[in-house]
């Protein structure tokens, strides 16, 4: 049940903020919006203000901003159909940015609340009674060479990584490290020791810290990983789309909600990892230009502007019913998958 609460309220704030995109950047520019709508299906409750009706509705599957002359012709200056070019693809273009905002808005806070997880070559922490401490090894030591290998010169992840593989490899057998301290090398040799814990030999030494950033920090990598993260989905995008490659691993409702329920066991850390996902794997493929979807209106608007006039409402509109249709068999099939796992 707790399960479910969390569900509809995150895809409840998810479409919410994208639609609030659409709605915004309408009031903006001067398109009215005639109504606002967090849901599908039966009307459960709403109100008006200025002129445009909120509502929630009975189905959790997405939600519209209706807009004045969106899907049929309106003399009213303030009508979509009404307005420039580039006036309507600034409102249709802001529900994917909004969601990709919130991205950058929910990376920011994560930064500045539970930081991220930093390895250096440098021993931070010696375990008492461990091998390391055993052999004299101290926090601020710096490993530079292990068996014989250096590691001098590696960036601080590749460092780390070659000091646990040669560990790992060397198993129960007598190892020598060499490190710098204060500016002079002091080899030592010891034995590792086997952790059930980690399933593997170790000797008793941290090298990873918790860093937590600043606000204007945390803001710059949160774009950058947004960006990156972003990169990644449109590669994978282009890979199903065009050699059918992650077909059977497209998660529907049932499959969200599966791994919302993960994700609020395991705590808001988690919760807040999976909302970034989402909200941008919303604003990415509410991009693509098919029907139905914010990019395929895009596209018909660019096409708009190249023929110099628009499509007949009426045409537009079953493009667009057409596009939906194929969409919900889309969900149906995508969520019959999901129960069958």
């Amino acid at each position: 049940m707790l399960t479910l609460v969390v569900a509809l309220i995150f895809f409840g704030i998810l479409i919410m903020v994208h639609e609030l995109g659409h709605f915004l950047a309408g009031r903006l520019v001067g398109i009215h919006a005639e109504e606002f709508s967090i849901g599908m299906g039966p009307k459960l409750f709403g109100f008006s203000r200025k002129g445009t009706q909120f509502s929630v509705r009975a189905l959790p599957i997405g939600g519209y901003v209706k807009f004045l002359g969106e899907d049929e012709k309106s003399d009213d200056p303030r009508a979509f159909n009404n307005a420039s070019l580039w006036k309507r693809m600034a409102v249709i273009v802001s529900g994917p940015a909004m969601n990709i905002l919130l991205a950058v808005v929910l990376l920011t806070v994560f930064y500045m609340s539970y930081g991220i997880y930093e390895v250096v070559p440098e021993i931070l922490e010696v375990v008492e009674d461990s091998p390391a401490d055993r052999a004299g090894l101290m926090p601020g030591d710096r490993i530079i060479q292990v068996d014989g290998v250096s590691v001098e010169g590696l960036q601080a992840q590749e460092a780390v990584e070659a000091i646990r593989n040669a560990i790992r490899q060397k198993g129960g057998n007598e190892l020598e490290i060499v490190v710098r301290r204060d500016g002079e090398n002091i080899s030592v040799k010891l034995v590792p020791e086997y952790s059930e814990q980690s399933d593997s030999y170790v000797i008793g030494i941290v090298f990873g810290r918790i860093r937590r950033y600043g606000l204007m920090p945390s803001i710059g990598l949160a774009f950058n990983q947004a960006g990156r993260i972003m990169f990644l989905m449109v590669d994978m995008l282009r890979a199903l789309i065009f050699r059918g490659q992650g077909l059977n691993e497209v998660m529907g409702p049932v499959g969200i909600v599966g791994e919302i329920g993960k994700a609020v066991q395991a705590g808001m850390q988690q919760l807040l990892s999976l909302a970034v996902i989402i909200t941008l794997n919303l604003g990415i493929i509410n991009l693509i230009p098919f029907p139905a979807l914010d990019g395929g209106r895009l596209a018909l608007l660019l096409i708009e502007g190249v023929r110099g006039k628009p499509l007949e409402p009426e045409k537009e509109g079953f493009i667009h019913f057409i596009g939906f249709v194929v969409l919900i068999l889309l969900m149906v099939l995508v969520t019959y998958q999901d129960i069958m796992r």
